[in-house]
């Protein structure tokens, strides 16, 4: 008697595989379900909305009513990102938050790194975990809060003011002038989140193999050899991803903290992207060169991060895909 051996193309033998996966797991699919709807529901679909950087906004007809963007009875899609690209305060602008951004990365991600190392090698860990708890706190306060305190702190007259004028003989203008502006934009973003971005840092060096560093006491490294050679080369991966990350919101300048604390006075540089689309969004009722300026900004952040994925990858990081 042949045994006949029936053949089964490897489509198929996927295509099995899959089934029989699903089967087996089936519960675990249900559960997921309602995440899956809920994300089509208020994540993919308002993604829809972008056609109004296409159209002429009319509030009577609303997305799918308004019509095609046009200019003397001609259609012209792309009108109001021209508008954008030539209007001189939105290029002010634009440069304000680079510059921002750019000061915020210079000096802000160094930062965690450095605390994260420092308090990595006290001695005593019962005062690295207390300093760690202190730095944390501040990421949970609202810039709503730290704005007041900040106006508080720095307003004419102030205990601290005062103290300013002794060292420098007068008042400091921090919040009536643009380049001290920026320079208080830096340091209370720094003071907020250092504490918090060490979480992730922490995390990479308890993934270290003690090991390693067992082997290089007994070879003699000094404390700072170690930090060099396993330390450091530890990080790599969580400071690579977090570059990665970081690099994309360049183009945001933080719009929670920069409305909060800015001013008429201060607009020269304070004034960015963010606070210039809430002004003629919301409260002029520009809705389709808002949301212009917003998907220029969605696009240049998915360029930045495929730009920095590719040289963290050509520098031999570990990238995100």
């Amino acid at each position: 008697m042949e045994n006949s051996i029936a053949y089964r193309s490897p489509k198929n033998k996927r295509s099995s595989k899959w089934a029989g996966y699903f089967k087996r797991s089936w519960p675990l699919y249900v559960m997921l379900l309602p995440m899956i709807v809920y994300q089509l529901i208020f994540s993919y679909y308002p993604m829809l909305g972008v056609v109004v950087a296409f159209k002429d906004w009319r509030i009577m007809g609303g997305i799918w009513g308004s019509p095609w963007a046009s200019t003397d009875g001609v259609i012209d899609l792309f009108k109001h990102f021209k508008l954008l690209f030539g209007d001189p305060v939105f290029l002010e602008k634009l440069g304000n938050t680079l510059r921002i951004s750019g000061l915020r990365l210079l000096f802000g991600f160094p930062i965690p790194i450095i605390m994260t190392i420092l308090l990595n090698e006290m001695s005593s860990k019962k005062v690295s975990k207390g300093f760690q708890i202190v730095s944390y706190l501040p990421h949970f306060i609202s810039w709503v809060v730290i704005a007041g305190i900040l106006t508080s702190l720095t307003s004419s007259q102030s205990a601290f003011q005062q103290f300013m004028k002794t060292l420098f003989g007068r008042e400091l203008p921090f919040f009536t002038d643009d380049n001290f502006f920026i320079g208080v934009v830096i340091a209370s973003d720094i003071w907020k989140e250092a504490g918090w971005s060490t979480i992730i840092y922490f995390a990479a060096i308890t993934s270290i193999p003690k090991d390693l560093y067992e082997a290089a006491d007994v070879d003699g490294a000094s404390r700072f050899q170690k930090i060099k050679s396993i330390t450091l080369p530890g990080m790599i991966p969580a400071i690579s991803v977090t570059l990665i990350l970081t690099a994309s919101n360049l183009i945001y300048g933080g719009f929670d903290q920069v409305f909060n604390l800015y001013n008429d006075t201060v607009l020269g540089k304070g004034d960015i992207i963010e606070t210039y689309l809430f002004r003629i969004g919301i409260q002029e009722g520009q809705y389709d060169v808002a949301a212009a300026m917003g998907l220029f900004n969605s696009t240049i952040s998915l360029v930045l991060v495929l730009v920095a994925n590719k040289l963290i990858k050509l520098i031999g990081g570990d990238s995100i895909w």
